[in-house]
C-alpha cells in the first residue's frame, strides 16, 4: 500500500505596521522606553543632589501635557492590543494571510478571500499594470490566477481571472513575495501549473 505524501502548505502573511502583533511590539519598546527616561531622569537628579520635579515636569508637562496623556493612555491600548492578539490566535484568525498554495489549491487572501482548486487553474502569473492618480504615473504588480488557456486569454489582464496586488508589495515594512519562492511552491503542489512573469500589460 502506498502512502501519499502531501507537499507543505506554501503561507504569505501580511507583515509590517498593519498587523496587530508588530503594533503590539512597538507599543511595548516605547512605553519601555518611557519608563526608561522617567527612571534615568529621577535617578541622574538623586545622584546630583538636585529637584526630581523640575525635569520630570519638563519631559512630561510638555506641549501642552501631551506626553503625559499619551503616557497615561499607551498602557490601555497595549492591554487592548494584547487581548485582540489573544483572541486572533484562538480564533485561528486568517485576515493576516494574503496566500496560500497547497494541494487542494490557491487561496487568495484579501477584502475577497477566495480559493480556487487546481482543477480550475490553467496558470499563475505576475503582471505589472499601469497606475495613474493624476499625480504620478507607476506601474504596480499583481498576482493572477489565470482561468484560461494562453491562446483564449481576453485582451484585458483584469479579466483573465482573479488577482490580487503582489503579496508584500504594499504592506508597510512589509518584503514582497519573492517570484522564485512562488514557482517553487507551485511547482511542489502542482508540477503541471506554469508560472509566468509577462511584465507590464495595457489594460
Amino acid at each position: 500500500m502506498s502512502s501519499v505524501r502531501s507537499a507543505e502548505p506554501f503561507v504569505v502573511k501580511r507583515r509590517g505596521l498593519g498587523t496587530t502583533r508588530t503594533a503590539l511590539y512597538l507599543g511595548t519598546l516605547l512605553f519601555g522606553l518611557m519608563v526608561l527616561l522617567t527612571v534615568l531622569l529621577v535617578v541622574i537628579q538623586s545622584i546630583r543632589g538636585g529637584p526630581i520635579r523640575e525635569p520630570l515636569e519638563a519631559v512630561w508637562l510638555a506641549w501642552g501635557g501631551m506626553p503625559l496623556i499619551f503616557a497615561v493612555g499607551l498602557p490601555i491600548l497595549l492591554l487592548v492590543g494584547a487581548i485582540t492578539a489573544y483572541e486572533e490566535r484562538r480564533e485561528a484568525d486568517d485576515d493576516d494571510v494574503l496566500l496560500t498554495v497547497d494541494d487542494a489549491g490557491i487561496y487568495l487572501g484579501g477584502e475577497q478571500p477566495q480559493t480556487i482548486p487546481w482543477s480550475e487553474v490553467h496558470g499563475l502569473c505576475r503582471v505589472e499594470r499601469h497606475y495613474d492618480n493624476g499625480e504620478s504615473e507607476s506601474w504596480h504588480p499583481y498576482l493572477v490566477v489565470l482561468r484560461y488557456d494562453d491562446d483564449a486569454l481576453p485582451r484585458s489582464s483584469k479579466a483573465w481571472g482573479p488577482s490580487r496586488p503582489w503579496p508584500g508589495t504594499f504592506e508597510i515594512l512589509g518584503r514582497p513575495l519573492p517570484f522564485d519562492d512562488l514557482c517553487a511552491a507551485v511547482r511542489r503542489c502542482a508540477p503541471t501549473i506554469a508560472v509566468t512573469d509577462r511584465g507590464r500589460v495595457p489594460d
